[in-house]
Order: structure tokens, then C-alpha cells, then sequence
């Protein structure tokens, strides 16, 4: 429940800040201030996700849980202020980005080490999946699709305010989440931060697995965060609820998938993630190559199918291979990954954007990304092999 309803106000937030930056920027402005904005998002998480993963294997991740949806909650209360007031420059925006960025990076490493701590070992598998669906589908589905419609019907500064309340709600049910107290490393936050990187350096599957996450920021998150905003209205003629139904159908596609894997999975789960990047390239292709609007929903269903893959078994594999007080700090290095590789993905789809337009930037990606794929499909031998 807690990460439903958080996961649904952190996706409000993925449509309405994009449409604030872009109403208050020159039309040619508009992708690289997007990019700027999400790139100070992730930045900062970048730099401390390290640290995030540490203090979840030394401190309850609970506690960490409700402080870091705390401050989120305070930062939408701002944009509240900034879009009621009809502030018209954009500048406060990268400063709220960044505290937003920095507190992902404690949330994500102890929501994630949260559930071993929760369920049986055989159980992990499907805890994963359903972990997935509880917070990623609402973070990509229902936030995104409540946000299009909302500003569409009500506003921007009610979108903002519906997130203010969701994010108070989500920590406010993290707090009745009681998960054990770590055990004393008897070391210094630095000397277990190295200990965690020393521990993935030696184990070859998990530091494949972690090479892996940085491709997604780079090649998918980035570019179709950047372009959906100017997608919408520039090449599909559609009002702004469409920002948030296409970011809703591809979290209806890994809501879907993360069900299907539950009733069936698949049985080389190393070798179907590292296919999953050639799958989604292939798909953002044909999605960059479209002024469909209706194929291009279908095209955001079939990516987070496919997508829900990746997201369930990298986590799951991660978990399964990695020791239990190492847990902490292995799912911060994947957090990193995301977070490393994101600002990359952004600055390159703003740039290539601005100048050669938002399709030109989907489809060189997609071509990125299928190359990617098929190599890591041959080269990472030890990831491929896993089950």
C-alpha cells in the first residue's frame, strides 16, 4: 500500500514538472530545458547513491523511507506555490530537482533491501514482481495518467497538490512497515562503502547486472523523458492528457508483464535481460518513426512488456546472488547505475533534440540500444548463464 500510493505521486511529478518547464520556456528552448531540469534530478543522486546504500545496511530502512517522502512531500508543496502563484521563471526548479534527486537516492536502496527482510527466500521471485507492480506500475501508470488528466480537466497547480497529499500518505504508511534493525558493522560509513565495492568488483554476474542498469538511463529513460512533452503536441497533434496516458500505457505494459511472470517465468532469466535491450530498441524505433498517436500507445504497451522483464529480474537476480548485509549497499550500486547514466541520457536526447527534432533523438537511440543489447548478449557470458 505504502508503495502505491507513493510510487502514484512520484509519477504525477514525472508529467507536471516537464509541463511546467515547457509553458514557461521559447518553443526552441523547450527540450533542453527539459533535459537541464532532469538532469539536476538525477545528479545529485548520483554523487550520494553510494551513501544511500550504506546507511540502509546500518539504519532501519523504514525510518529512511519516511524521511525522504517527507521532503518530497515539501518540495511539491512548493511547486504548489510556484505554479498557483504563476511564477514564470524556471530557475527555482533545478534547485527542487536536486533535493528531489538527492532523497531518491536514500529512498531507492531501502525500499529495494526492504523485501528480502520481508519474505521467505522462496518467496523473493514473486515479492520482486509484485514489488514491481505496486510501485513502478503506479510510478509509470497510474501517476503519470492522473496527471495528464487532472491538468487537462483541473490545472497544474491541482495536480500539485494531489502529489503533496499522496507523498505525505506514502510516508505516513512506510512508518506502520517495521523491518529489523541492522546489526553494527563496527566499521565507518567509508570503510563499508568500500567494503560493498571491493564485494562487487570480485563477483562477476553482479557486476555484469550493474553495467546492465546503466545502459536503460542512456538509451530509454532519457530520450523518451525528454520527448514525450514535445511528441504530444509537435508530431501526434494531441492535448497534454496524452503526456501522461503515454507514460500510462508503457506502465500499463509492465503492470501487465509483471502479472504474466508471476503466472509464468521465464527460464533463462540472465540471457532474457540482456535481450530485453534489443527488444526495446527495436521498439523505440518504430515508436520514433510514428505520427500515430494510437500506434504509438500500442508501442509504449508492448516497451513496458517488455520492460517488465528487465525492471523484475535484474532486481530479483541482484538479490538472489547477493549476501544479506551486502544487500544495502549492492542495490545503491544499481541505483547509481540509473542515476550515473540518466543525466547522460538526457543531455545527449536534449541536444540531439534541439537540433535534428524529438523523432530524430528516438530513433538513434533505439539503434543504440539494439546494437547494445546484442552485445552484451554475447560478451557477458557470466550474466547470460544465470537462471
Amino acid at each position: 500500500m505504502a508503495s502505491l500510493v507513493a510510487g502514484t505521486g512520484v509519477g504525477i511529478q514525472t508529467v507536471t514538472v516537464a509541463l511546467f518547464i515547457r509553458d514557461r520556456v521559447d518553443s526552441d528552448q523547450r527540450a533542453l530545458a527539459i533535459a537541464a531540469a532532469l538532469v539536476a534530478q538525477t545528479l545529485p543522486g548520483a554523487l550520494v547513491a553510494l551513501i544511500g546504500g550504506t546507511i540502509a545496511d546500518r539504519v532501519e530502512r523504514s525510518r529512511i523511507l519516511v524521511r525522504t517522502y517527507a521532503i518530497s512531500a515539501a518540495v511539491a508543496a512548493f511547486y504548489v506555490l510556484l505554479s498557483g502563484l504563476d511564477v514564470r521563471v524556471i530557475w527555482p526548479v533545478f534547485l527542487l530537482a536536486s533535493l528531489v534527486g538527492a532523497a531518491a537516492a536514500f529512498t531507492n536502496p531501502a525500499r529495494q533491501s526492504m523485501l528480502p527482510q520481508l519474505v521467505t527466500p522462496s518467496q523473493l521471485g514473486n515479492g520482486v514482481i509484485f514489488g514491481t507492480m505496486g510501485f513502478m506500475a503506479t510510478l509509470q501508470f497510474l501517476g503519470p495518467s492522473i496527471a495528464g488528466l487532472v491538468v487537462d480537466a483541473r490545472g497544474l497547480t491541482t495536480a500539485f497538490c494531489l502529489e503533496v497529499v499522496l507523498l505525505c500518505v506514502g510516508a505516513a504508511l512506510f512508518s506502520r512497515v517495521r523491518t529489523p534493525v541492522p546489526e553494527p558493522t563496527g566499521g565507518t560509513v567509508v570503510a563499508d562503502l568500500l567494503e560493498g565495492l571491493r564485494y562487487a568488483r570480485r563477483e562477476p554476474a553482479i557486476l555484469g547486472l550493474l553495467l546492465l542498469g546503466s545502459v536503460i538511463g542512456v538509451v530509454f529513460i532519457g530520450p523518451f523523458s525528454v520527448t514525450v512533452p514535445i511528441m504530444v503536441p509537435d508530431v501526434f497533434g494531441a492535448s497534454d492528457k496524452w503526456v501522461g496516458l503515454l507514460w500510462g500505457c508503457f506502465g500499463a505494459g509492465v503492470l501487465t508483464g509483471s502479472l504474466l511472470l508471476t503466472l509464468q517465468p521465464l527460464p533463462r532469466r540472465g540471457l532474457a535481460v540482456c535481450l530485453t535491450i534489443v527488444v526495446g530498441g527495436v521498439l523505440q524505433l518504430l515508436y520514433g518513426r510514428t505520427e500515430q498517436l494510437g500506434l504509438a500507445a500500442g508501442l509504449q504497451l508492448l516497451s513496458g512488456l517488455n520492460a517488465s522483464v528487465f525492471m523484475n529480474y535484474v532486481v530479483t537476480l541482484l538479490q538472489e546472488n547477493t549476501e544479506p548485509r551486502m544487500m544495502g549497499r549492492v542495490m545503491s550500486m544499481y541505483t547509481l547505475s540509473f542515476f550515473a547514466s540518466m543525466p547522460i541520457g538526457y543531455a545527449q536526447s536534449g541536444l540531439v533534440t534541439g537540433a535534428f527534432g524529438p523523432q530524430a533523438s528516438l530513433v538513434a537511440s533505439g539503434a543504440a540500444a539494439v546494437a547494445i543489447g546484442l552485445a552484451c548478449a554475447i560478451l557477458m557470458r557470466r550474466v547470460r548463464e544465470l537462471r
